[in-house]
């Protein structure tokens, strides 16, 4: 028997034990897979966000860490506008709001003759006027919410028709509401407030220009700073503290699966010292049988790390489809995540097998030839 047969021999020798071994690491690295793949989707879904309007800049409240920032005055808006280097200003409220069978739809208000429209594709219908109680709903959320065309839209106390639906490049706009931001001030009871202001520069605006508006805007808007879609992403708590419990509940399941690999393969080594000896009296060296039992606990953890990969990657398609979820997060797990999981459960097994192969290694010949 050849040696990489003998590895996959003791491995099967104990299937039930094995399998439950296999199915404790499939789990971590299942829980790897959904919950990063989940924290890097907020990110993307927010970047994604802001980034889709084409605004270089956006300004907000310096002091804020909170999921949608705290609203301020709108009365700024024309004020920036007129700052050099600034080619248009416009106001954007957001809101997360439950509408009917929905529990959280992000809504957006907007200037209706502001540049944050141009980068949408209108299905049909037409955009929401400033004084009308109209709603433009994205392609998801046309679906998530069974509305079409001139149907109505219960929100609050008063009922929006559908005029417009869109496409958007942006995966949450997809599955966002539009309406004029007037009317989304009214129906939040935010009369006269936005809490983002979307600075375009101009086309000419020379290299050092952001930083310039970056100045002004701290200088004469107090409380407010200009940041760029990257740097508000970053200091967005949600997002923090959703990439934070990700990585805590992951490494709690990585131990879980550890302690299960550790204590079979160290059950299997106790239960073949005898053969362990033979091996070792035949000429087997000390170091070959560490080579050994290290290898049956990869075999065991990649094992299990396939299987993990293989759910966490379906698990995540299947919440693409749920109707709860769809058009909130970009749920896609990339190529580089699942290669890293497979390698982290490769090395979680040969981490794990290095003191069970220590104390096999270490089984008297004379005393093992005796033991049974």
């Amino acid at each position: 028997m050849s040696f990489f047969a003998l590895v996959i021999h003791n491995v099967r020798r104990r299937p039930g034990r094995s399998f439950l071994t296999a199915l404790g690491v499939a789990v971590g690295i299942s829980a790897v897979v959904i919950l990063i793949s989940l924290a890097w989707g907020f990110e993307r879904t927010w970047s994604a966000a802001y980034n889709a309007s084409g605004a270089d800049l956006l300004v907000g409240k310096t002091t804020t860490r909170r999921p949608l920032p705290t609203p301020f005055a709108a009365s700024t808006v024309a004020e920036m506008s007129r700052l050099p280097h600034v080619a248009e200003a416009a106001g954007v409220l957001t809101e997360l709001l439950s509408i009917e069978d929905a529990p959280a739809v992000l809504v957006f208000g907007w200037e209706p003759r502001s540049f944050l429209w141009n980068h949408l594709t209108l299905l049909e219908g037409r955009w929401p006027k400033d004084d009308e109680r109209a709603v433009a709903l994205g392609s998801v959320a046309a679906d998530m919410l069974e509305k079409s065309l001139g149907d109505t839209v219960q929100i609050e106390e008063h009922e929006y028709r559908v005029c417009g639906r869109f496409t958007s490049s942006s995966f949450p706009e997809n599955g966002a509401m539009l309406m004029a931001l007037r009317q989304l001030q009214d129906v939040t009871a935010r009369e006269g407030q936005v809490n983002f202001v979307t600075l375009r520069l101009k086309p000419d605006a020379g290299p050092k220009a952001l930083d310039e508006v970056r100045a002004q805007v701290r200088s004469r808007f107090a409380g407010l700073s200009a940041e760029t879609s990257g740097e508000v992403v970053r200091r967005n708590i949600a997002i923090q503290a959703a990439k934070a419990m990700s990585l805590a509940t992951s490494l709690v399941a990585l131990v879980i699966g550890a302690v299960g690999i550790t204590n079979t393969v160290l059950m299997s080594v106790l239960e073949r010292r005898h053969e362990i000896a033979v091996l070792l009296a035949l000429g087997w060296r000390r170091a070959r049988v560490m080579k050994m039992i290290v290898i049956e606990s990869t075999v065991l953890s990649a094992l299990g790390g396939l299987t993990g990969i293989v759910v966490g990657f379906f698990a995540l398609r299947a919440l693409q489809w749920a109707s709860w979820f769809r058009g909130k997060v970009d749920t896609e797990a990339n190529g580089w995540l699942l290669v890293s999981a497979l390698l982290l459960s490769v090395c979680l097994g040969t981490l794990c097998g290095l003191y069970p192969a220590w104390r096999g290694a270490r089984v008297p010949v004379i005393e093992g030839l005796y033991h049974e």
